[in-house]
């Protein structure tokens, strides 16, 4: 990262480089196209809805930061949450907007900044932000709103990546870029769980979960895809839980306000 790196740099990237998009061709905004990302998205990422547990969310008010193209904010929906948003990009926002109108579900989707969220303190129930202030340019200050903003005995999830991870690791030896293939992202952190803990020091609990093994991608069509889906793949499926947990890609953080 250029210690230059401004808001705007991180805004330009993503607008243009909306998460996932790449791996379909059918046509932007159609069902089609959601119904693609969200397939890929929960095939990637095959923790994650049991972690979560969305249906736990029923009736609560839930604020995603960073939604993107709003998979996992309809999930939230579809299990009965009211749900907010904000992407720092017009075009996440859109794209967020139309997936939930395609099942009939509404909520607040707003563009914003998640180092100066423009909600009220003790807003929300639960905020959610999965694999979006490792790429801000003061996760500190992200995650100082994301405590600013929930209630008393509210719940923070979030998702920061791993530095000591076979992701990280292959992806550097590899060359490859973490984030899309034509161009990486201006801000990338990766943190240890002690340094995790650190991060959400004002929460009176803070649990650590560490997930995301490889899985056989499309989204790579390079040396790193073939590392991946030809070495890493079958040697991580053979490994055993307590060998490969510390190494897993993502650092799934619940923190008790």
């Amino acid at each position: 990262m250029n210690k230059t790196t401004s808001l705007k740099d991180v805004h330009d990237y993503w607008n243009e480089f909306v998460n996932d998009i790449e791996v379909t061709d059918l046509p932007v905004g159609t069902p089609e196209f959601f119904d693609a990302l969200e397939k890929y998205r929960y095939d990637k990422i095959d923790y994650l809805q049991d972690y979560v547990g969305f249906p736990r969310y029923k009736g609560k008010q839930v604020l995603e930061i960073g939604c993107g193209v709003g998979n996992d904010l309809l999930q939230f929906a579809r299990a009965g949450a009211q749900v907010s948003a904000i992407d720092l990009t017009e075009n996440a926002v859109e794209l967020a907007q139309a997936n939930l109108g395609r099942d009939g579900y509404q909520g607040d989707i707003r563009v914003g900044n998640a180092e100066a969220l423009d909600f009220p303190d003790s807003s929300f129930d639960v905020v959610y932000s999965h694999g979006v202030l490792h790429h801000t340019v003061d996760t500190e200050k992200s995650i100082s709103e994301v405590h600013r903003v929930l209630r008393f005995g509210g719940e923070a999830i979030v998702m920061l990546y791993n530095r000591i991870s076979w992701f990280n690791l292959v992806a550097v030896l590899s060359g490859t870029p973490i984030e899309h293939a034509k161009k990486d992202a201006p801000i990338i952190r990766r943190y240890s769980a002690r340094e995790c803990r650190k991060l959400f020091h004002e929460f009176r609990d803070v649990r650590i979960h560490i997930d995301r093994f490889p899985k056989r991608t499309v989204k790579f069509d390079n040396l790193f895809g073939k590392l991946n889906n030809y070495l890493l793949v079958p040697f991580f499926e053979i490994l055993p839980d307590s060998i490969k947990r510390p190494f897993g890609w993502h650092i799934m953080i619940r923190a008790t306000k």
